[in-house]
């Protein structure tokens, strides 16, 4: 399946427009800006080149069966033996508390701005 080019481009367009008000507004940073268009794909479909250093090794991605692998790991805290297991899920029970509030916060917010703006 192809890419359409008119759509790329009308894309590509909205967000540097977007940009560019965040940066007259002063909520975006010259260099976040210039950052964020260096990772935007060209107009005629080619991805960016640039790739952001904190993403260039490929590790920054939750990956089950790599976990599932250190859990087998008697040395590794996701092991259920390690002396530090119950520290390492604690963490992450916190970590996935956390994104349930925050996703019920946000939720419950956006729902109460839309109630609000169509009584308007």
């Amino acid at each position: 399946m192809g890419y359409d080019p008119a759509g790329i481009t009308r894309s590509v367009n909205a967000i540097q427009n977007e940009l560019q008000y965040l940066a007259s507004q002063g909520a975006l940073a010259p260099p976040q800006q210039q950052s964020i268009q260096a990772q935007l794909p060209r107009t005629d479909g080619q991805p960016a080149q640039y790739i952001d250093p904190r993403y260039a090794g490929g590790n920054q991605t939750f990956n089950p069966a790599l976990i599932a692998q250190q859990a087998q790991d008697p040395n590794n805290p996701a092991h259920p033996n390690n002396p530090k297991h119950h520290e390492w899920a604690s963490k992450l029970a916190h970590k996935f508390g956390n994104a349930a509030v925050y996703g019920a916060g946000a939720t419950f917010g956006a729902d109460l701005v839309n109630d609000v703006m169509r009584k308007f």
